[in-house]
């Protein structure tokens, strides 16, 4: 068995090499890990060989090139393992591609834990697409909560605005000065007591 295991994340999970080689017992496991693990990859022993990829933020089909990936096609590996470093195994869609550029028979995107999920190009392709579009419509909810916050406060500069150009100014009792229109009670009842 000839399996390729893809390696971003900070540390090589042994969990996973230990679950292949108790599946696989007779399996040479090729690693591609970016070049400035290189040394530490080389010593573990249940590595047989160790390919590299420049140091990038993200290891892509793309930033490993067209020429590594023919060579990657032309070993005929079996499986290939996308390594993440997150519990529930369904993330990294860039690494999942790259296993997959590598044309093997089976795919697999192992866990910290060392449990798989079986993987393959359509799954991949759409696990890109929701990485996308998850942070599309992330982008587009806060420009529209902007926009929204932007119009609210217009709206209510606005209405404050008119209130204080067309409103009842508010006025004090000190400023009003008492006219009675009719006579009062008091006025009325001396007018009626007296002959």
């Amino acid at each position: 068995m000839n399996i390729l295991v893809i390696r971003s994340a900070t540390r090589i999970l042994n969990q996973t090499l230990l679950s292949l080689k108790k599946e696989f017992p007779e399996s040479k496991i090729t690693v591609l890990a970016p070049e400035s693990v290189q040394a530490a990859v080389e010593q573990d022993p249940l590595i047989d060989e160790v390919l590299t990829i420049t140091d990038q933020r993200r290891m892509s089909v793309a930033s490993y090139g067209k020429e590594n990936i023919l060579r990657l096609r032309e070993r005929n590996f079996d499986l290939a393992v996308a390594l993440y470093n997150i519990d529930h195994g369904l993330g990294y869609s860039n690494i999942d591609l790259l296993a997959c550029a590598s044309t093997p028979k089976e795919v697999r995107g192992y866990n910290s834990r060392g449990s798989f999920v079986k993987l393959d190009s359509a799954k991949a392709m759409r696990k890109a697409i929701m990485e996308k579009t998850t942070f599309f419509w992330l982008a587009v909810n806060y420009v529209a909560t902007a926009f929204l916050f932007f119009i609210i406060t217009l709206a209510l500069i606005g209405e404050w605005g008119v209130r204080k150009l067309f409103g009842k100014k508010p006025s004090s009792l000190a400023d009003k000065s008492y006219h009675p229109s009719s006579p009062s009670m008091r006025e009325q009842d001396k007018a009626i007591t007296q002959p």
